[in-house]
């Protein structure tokens, strides 16, 4: 069993190098230490849970202004002690601190943090001012590739294969992503593909044999 948060805080300075960080914990509920402290007398169940996600801090009270102890790898594992207005308490070396309970997860992650990442930016190089349905059409066409005999089977080298996707050519790729963009990525890849196997070209026009779905912005093609 991983050590518990023995990941222990890992250091400030990795919050100043992990581009992950940026995204993570900015949406605010209304919760204080009190209150988890007060209810702690009753809990009976304590639940073992992952980070879904590389470099969500980890904060000394639950809320986001309070000073940040460290930050998640993925697949970091924790002993959840109780959850409220969307903030779990966890155990540390130290006593208690809190996470933001949208990035614990009942099972580890299995997908790869290079995944998340190439994912989150071919999403944003693609498709970053479309609603969700459409990056996920995207990543969907990613991971349908990444299943298919005619393409490589890995996330990084279907992005990258030669002059196959317009971002990584006029480097859109390379933009920052939005917190939306990598919640989206993380969905595609924790839920699968939304479209069916076969559906392996998205562009502005047909491709292949025929259009299985046209959108505003794409036609997704097999």
């Amino acid at each position: 069993m991983r050590k518990l948060l023995t990941v222990c805080f890992i250091s400030i300075n990795l919050i100043l190098t992990m581009p992950m960080a940026t995204w993570a914990n900015n949406i605010e509920e209304t919760v204080t230490t009190a209150q988890f402290i007060e209810a702690l007398p009753y809990v009976t169940d304590i639940e073992l849970k992952y980070a879904n996600a590389l470099g969500v801090n980890i904060r000394e009270q639950p809320n986001t202004e309070s000073k940040i102890l460290g930050q998640t790898l993925l697949n970091t594992e924790f002993e959840v002690i109780q959850e409220k207005g969307g903030w779990s308490m966890i155990t540390t070396e130290d006593g208690y601190a809190y996470i933001r309970s949208e990035y614990l997860s009942d099972k580890e992650v299995k997908y790869s943090q290079e995944d998340l990442y190439v994912m989150a930016h071919v999403i944003a190089g693609e498709a970053q001012i479309c609603d969700d349905m459409e990056k996920r059409y995207v990543g969907s066409v990613v991971l349908n590739r990444v299943n298919h005999a005619d393409f490589p089977n890995t996330i990084k080298d279907v992005v990258f294969q030669k002059k196959q996707y317009s971002s990584v050519a006029d480097r859109n790729y390379y933009r920052e992503p939005t917190e939306n963009d990598w919640l989206n990525a993380k969905w595609v890849l924790e839920n699968g593909s939304i479209l069916p196997g076969y559906v392996i070209y998205q562009s502005k026009g047909k491709q292949g044999k025929g259009v299985y779905l046209k959108t505003k912005w794409h036609q997704y093609c097999y």
